[in-house]
């Protein structure tokens, strides 16, 4: 349901048994939170912490460019954590940069939407700097598309998928750690094998929200493993 606000899952006896919205209430025994940037805050809603922290990524899409083809490999300078793929005969770029910019979405307008987020043009400028001995071209090439979203970083760079032992029916999906879209499909299967069947098709231990225990973590702690998972997408280099 589009523009439709989730404004509380319903819990009785322990268990779910729906969500109430402004556009009225939904009756259910089972509900998904996978909402992005507002994971936390429908879990909390409902009395449970996970630990996501919503953080900026922002990138460039280039004007095309002679030689550009579709099928060119993805480009990853590891140690600056740039990385540049083919995008409709021009280049997409960004970068992982080393101090993120965070949002607490609770202090967000209701209205905001992520095509709203302010941009900022010399974070990408900046690293393109540090790469310019192995990518000259994206400091020449013009710049045809300027987007940002916020993914979920997590303290161990992990998705968040499954139940929560608190409240049975309660299943999150997120923690994206800006790898959603590519392993989206196959999360979302597995998922809905879960619900469906009462166990998922392949072991999702490390993936569980149990995972973080009681939930007693500071958030400035929170903020410091989120924003070193955030720099190293690839691991130590």
């Amino acid at each position: 349901m589009p523009h439709t606000a989730a404004t509380a899952v319903l819990i009785e006896r322990g268990h779910v048994i729906g969500v109430d919205t402004d556009q009225g209430r939904i009756h259910a025994s089972i509900v998904v939170d996978a909402a992005g940037a507002w994971t936390r805050q429908v879990a909390e809603a409902s009395g449970m912490r996970i630990p996501l922290v919503p953080t900026a990524q922002q990138l460039f899409v280039t004007e095309p460019l002679p030689g550009v083809r579709a099928d060119l490999p993805m480009v990853r300078i590891m140690d600056a954590a740039v990385y540049m793929r083919p995008c409709d005969r021009g280049f997409l770029w960004g970068v992982y940069e080393e101090d993120p910019r965070f949002f607490d979405m609770s202090a967000v307008d209701e209205n905001f939407q992520i095509k709203d987020m302010a941009l900022d043009p010399n974070v990408l400028w900046r690293y393109a700097e540090d790469v310019k001995a192995q990518l000259p071209v994206l400091l020449r090439a013009k710049v045809r598309e300027h987007r940002g979203g916020i993914p979920t970083m997590t303290a161990d760079g992990q998705h968040v998928v499954g139940p929560t032992a608190a409240v049975p029916g309660f299943f999150f999906a997120g923690g994206c750690n800006v790898a959603g879209l590519s392993i989206s499909p196959a999360l979302g299967d597995a998922l809905a094998a879960w619900i469906l069947e009462g166990k998922p098709p392949i072991d999702l231990t490390p993936l569980s929200p149990a995972r973080f225990g009681d939930g007693s973590w500071s958030e400035d702690e929170l903020r410091q493993q989120a924003r070193w998972q955030y720099r190293h997408p690839y691991g130590s280099v």
